[in-house]
């Protein structure tokens, strides 16, 4: 079972996965502060696991914010794309430039690639790489429970940001078709801001990328 936690002067939404066993995995961890640690650490007494690994659905500032925390704490290294790396090490720039405190980072594990099975305890995550708001984006779904943890990609009714360093608007118009709305309209979204959304919802209306071409985002990569 997912649990979801709003962390960091950015509203980035970190999740737990229950795996059910004693043990779970932190996707994206934004704690920043001591009140976002506590918070973190009741949620996991509560559920009562221990967490044992950790996933980055992309690297910027405030997606991992949590994450020399975490490395302290349960010795994990967060695991990410190879080609989100240079995003991962600007992050304490980008702090300084937004005027954040943020821990040290820790080195991570570049091992996720596009296809491959990712187990979370029984929960096995396929990793779909979906670039364009960042280089090594990417979405874990669980296609046995039929929900996907997408990072900043998919929102409820718009897309992610392509005006940062490393975006691309054009891949992202390409890569939400074919990577997400391929997917049954009945899985749930679990974006890296906001709550949760449907790709049958997002196909439908999205008014920057839909099943239709006509998205404000697919129209300016035809030109």
């Amino acid at each position: 079972m997912l649990h979801t936690l709003t962390c960091n002067p950015f509203g980035e939404q970190t999740y737990v996965l229950d795996h059910g066993d004693g043990s779970a995995t932190v996707f994206d961890p934004g704690m920043s502060n001591r009140t976002e640690h506590a918070t973190f650490l009741a949620l996991v007494e509560e559920l009562g696991v221990v967490i044992t690994q950790c996933l980055l659905t992309h690297a910027h500032l405030d997606h991992v914010m949590g994450c020399g925390w975490v490395h302290d704490r349960w010795g994990l290294s967060p695991r990410m794309h190879p080609l989100d790396e240079t995003t991962y090490q600007r992050g304490p720039v980008a702090a300084q430039l937004y005027g954040v405190p943020m821990d040290a980072l820790p080195p991570p594990t570049l091992d996720l690639g596009h296809g491959m099975q990712v187990s979370c305890g029984p929960f096995e995550l396929e990793v779909r790489w979906v670039p364009g708001h960042a280089p090594g984006h990417v979405v874990f779904v669980s296609h046995d429970h039929g929900w996907v943890v997408g990072g900043d990609v998919l929102f409820e009714g718009s897309v992610g940001r392509t005006d940062l360093p490393g975006c691309n608007a054009s891949d992202l118009a390409a890569s939400i078709p074919r990577e997400l709305y391929t997917l049954p309209p009945n899985f749930v979204v679990w974006p890296g801001h906001g709550g949760p959304t449907t790709i049958g919802a997002e196909m439908d209306s999205n008014p920057f990328v839909n099943r239709s071409g006509s998205g404000l985002l697919q129209r300016e990569a035809e030109r």
